[in-house]
This record gives structure tokens, sequence and C-alpha cells, in this order.
């Protein structure tokens, strides 16, 4: 009886710290997220051709990702982000 009650009340306790572990975890972003960040980052302070392209690409880049075509926005992003001189 011991060492049921024992047993149970570690497993109790291990349970509730890594709940609280995971709670306080930041939130991770996803690829299209930071190839977005990326691209706005340096398309936002170039007055150029390419930075205006690259700021009408984002929104080509973002829709992919919502309709879940990430190997399409991948290669648009990789693109995007050459033409503007980023190393992916």
């Amino acid at each position: 009886m011991t060492r049921t009650m024992t047993a149970v009340l570690t497993l109790g306790s291990l349970l509730w710290l890594s709940a609280a572990a995971t709670a306080q975890q930041a939130p991770m972003t996803s690829d299209c997220e930071r190839w977005i960040a990326r691209i706005n980052g340096e398309a936002g302070v170039r007055v150029d051709e390419a930075g205006h392209n690259a700021r009408q690409k984002v929104d080509e880049i973002a829709k992919m990702c919502k309709e879940g075509k990430m190997a399409e926005a991948q290669k648009a992003a990789t693109e995007t982000m050459a033409n503007l001189g980023i190393k992916p």
C-alpha cells in the first residue's frame, strides 16, 4: 500500500511539474514566419526594385503557407532571399 501511494504521488508530481514547464515555453515560429520575417527585415530598408518585388512576393509566400504549399513557399522564399542577397 505504501509503495502504491508513493508511486502515485511521484507520478502526479512529475505530471504537474512537466505541465508547468511546458506552459512557460515560448511559442515556436514556423518556417514560413521565419522566411517572411527575414525578407521583410531586408526589404523594409531597401527602396530599389528588388525590395519592391520582395515585398510583393512576401504576400504570395504567406498565401502559399496558409494553403499548405510548403515546398512552393520555400522555393519562392529562397529565390526572394537570393535576389535580396540573403543567404538562406
